[in-house]
């Protein structure tokens, strides 16, 4: 008959070291004397010891003693730990910096002869290595601890508001490995980004002709498509077609003597303000000229019509030229082909 060591409740915590691998080799072998302090300042905290250490380097799996009183010991472990890292980052700037991840647990934990066997330890550990509780310490860049704990840690520890623990501040996750088969809520006490991050929105503005849409095209983005989309001018180009239109603007109201521009007789006027320079340009009815309606941020400069209708011309050849030069290179970027 094999004899089977006694399994006995216990708390499991898991410390682990962020980046670990990134060091040097006497930079890991400072990390682990600083590490050890931190630990030992938590558990010093707390007012207790722990029955078993495991450690692996970069982080430390521990098992605490029997008996223990957790509304009591559990928060002072996390606060003590957080203290400790604390004071040891001090004045040791940004590059001298450690950051941990700690996972907490309690169940059923028998010794085996080359270590734990233990569902309770299976799960801290999987929950210190998931990609949750990476990516909140990743993200949370004001500070270097995160934490989680299991889902019956946290309803019989932290959700009874014991001293020193926050409810509020931890965050529900699902961690998933499924080559292993594993699937169990856990508590993070960060906030969590979301797996795949959010498309940004284009900017809606004042497109080509007027119309809104992905910025300078007057088209809407494709579903789903965040990329950005070619602009149908250059800050170049619509520089020069402004100056051409203040140019032309200003022979239409000058006029030159016998090429048939400017102040025509026989026929009837209309006038219109123009709200960039306060100035009044004319448009004529009858038998007046077009030298070209020249399209400038969206809006037409109107000329003289040859038709005697005094609307506005339209895009000049060119201007119509490029704008469908510019929808061959937005249709070209379709979201299929990505």
């Amino acid at each position: 008959m094999t004899l089977v060591s006694p399994g006995i409740t216990r708390v499991v915590f898991a410390v682990d070291i962020e980046g670990y691998s990134r060091r040097l080799n006497l930079e890991q072998m400072r990390e682990q004397e600083r590490l050890d302090r931190i630990v030992r300042h938590a558990f010093t905290n707390a007012g207790t010891g722990y029955f078993a250490r495991q450690d692996s380097g970069d982080g430390v799996l521990l098992i605490l003693e029997s008996g223990i009183d957790q509304a009591w010991v559990l928060p002072r472990l996390l606060t003590g730990l957080r203290d400790g890292l604390e004071v040891d980052n001090r004045d040791r700037g940004p590059t001298g910096r450690i950051r941990l991840r700690a996972s907490l647990g309690e169940g059923t934990v028998h010794v085996a002869r080359t270590g734990f066997a233990s569902g309770a330890v299976i799960e801290v550990c999987r929950f210190l290595n998931s990609g949750p509780l990476k990516a909140a310490l990743r993200e949370a860049k004001d500070r270097d601890l995160v934490t989680a704990v299991t889902d019956h840690t946290y309803k019989q520890v932290v959700q009874q508001r014991y001293p020193g623990l926050d409810p509020s501040a931890f965050r529900e996750v699902l961690v998933t490995q499924e080559d292993k088969g594993f699937s169990e809520r856990a508590w993070i006490d960060a906030p969590v980004p979301d797996r795949a991050p959010a498309v940004p929105e284009p900017r809606t503005v004042e497109g080509y002709g007027g119309s809104t849409g992905v910025e300078g095209t007057g088209k809407q983005p494709a579903a789903g498509d965040g990329r950005p989309r070619k602009a149908p001018g250059s800050p170049l180009n619509t520089a020069v077609r402004t100056l051409e239109a203040g140019y032309l603007i200003h022979e239409l109201k000058q006029g030159h003597p016998g090429d048939g521009t400017g102040q025509h007789g026989g026929g009837s006027e209309s006038k219109e303000h123009d709200g960039r320079t306060g100035d009044r340009h004319h448009g004529h009815h009858g038998d007046g000229h077009n030298p070209r309606g020249d399209h400038v941020s969206g809006h037409h400069v109107s000329g003289h019509t040859g038709t005697g209708t005094g609307t506005d011309a339209g895009p000049s050849a060119e201007t119509e030229e490029y704008g469908e030069e510019d929808e061959e290179d937005f249709d070209d970027e379709s979201p299929d082909e990505t």
